[in-house]
């Protein structure tokens, strides 16, 4: 069996024990269903209407009003740290394998499985009230739009790992190789800058004006300001990666600086977002 071959097969493996631990802690995470609100026979349509639009919305915000902002300060933080940290392991290992003899050995295969470990952690961790983790189904979690944004991040990861797995096997057709990866970059970084933060329970909190004009009203706006910076610093170091990239596949960066350039960028995203906070 090839390198090649072999390195595929792990990469479905790593994969297919991702989603069996997804169903598994989502089966374990699933909270007792709330109560919900008894339609009446002598209803009216649009009062029926009215009670079905409040199960769905229950059904998708879940218990996040009343949970603690701190928690899921918290968990959002860790998830981006723990991005930062694979980001900053792809970043070494690519500059690793492109400046020395490592690239001529199965270890240029390992920048795009650390990038196949990112896709897995985003997938379990991004929302842990809908699928795979958590007990909002999976097609209803799409009517937020943060977590169907985070859903699309995920798959613009596991894309990237995949493309950059086939560069590694010398498979990757050569507008691909040149294209691929810098266009990808390109489209996460944009969708970064539009990112919709907070979810529905933020939403209707922040439509509120009496809501928002309480201390833990203007406490979240302040952080969703934060978060926004945050971002666009992300954008910033995406979009870097993404020209030095492009500017090294279609050789217009040679040599030791092609080579070195865009895992810096790579490098220095996954440091920056070591420091993330809301």
């Amino acid at each position: 069996m090839t390198t090649y071959n072999r390195s595929v097969l792990v990469a479905l493996a790593f994969l297919a024990i991702s989603i069996a631990f997804g169903y598994s802690s989502a089966a374990s995470a699933a909270a007792p269903a709330s109560p919900s609100p008894m339609i009446m026979p002598g209803m009216q349509p649009q009062q029926q209407t009215n009670v079905t639009e409040m199960q769905r919305i229950q059904q998708i915000v879940g218990d996040q009003i009343h949970a603690s902002p701190e928690t899921g300060q918290h968990w959002s933080e860790f998830n981006h740290k723990g991005a930062g940290f694979f980001v900053l392991l792809w970043g070494l290992t690519a500059l690793i394998a492109g400046m020395t003899w490592l690239r001529q050995t199965w270890f240029r295969f390992v920048p795009p499985l650390v990038m196949l470990g990112l896709a897995e952690f985003l997938f379990l961790r991004n929302d842990p009230k809908a699928w795979p983790a958590g007990p909002i189904g999976f097609w209803i979690s799409f009517q937020d739009l943060g977590v169907l944004e985070h859903r699309v991040f995920v798959l613009l990861i596991a894309a990237i790992a995949v493309v950059e797995l086939l560069r590694a096997a010398n498979k990757l057709p050569p507008l691909l190789y040149k294209f691929a990866l810098p266009s990808l970059a390109v489209i996460a970084s944009l969708l970064l800058l539009f990112h919709h933060h907070g979810g529905l329970a933020t939403d209707q909190m922040m439509s509120d004006p009496h809501m928002a004009a309480t201390p833990s009203g203007k406490s979240m706006l302040a952080s969703m300001n934060l978060i926004k910076s945050e971002h666009v610093w992300f954008v910033v170091i995406g979009l870097g990666f993404g020209a030095t990239k492009l500017l090294a596949d279609i050789g217009w960066l040679r040599g030791r600086l092609g080579a070195a350039l865009w895992p810096l960028f790579a490098i220095a995203l996954g440091i920056y977002m070591f420091g993330y906070r809301e």
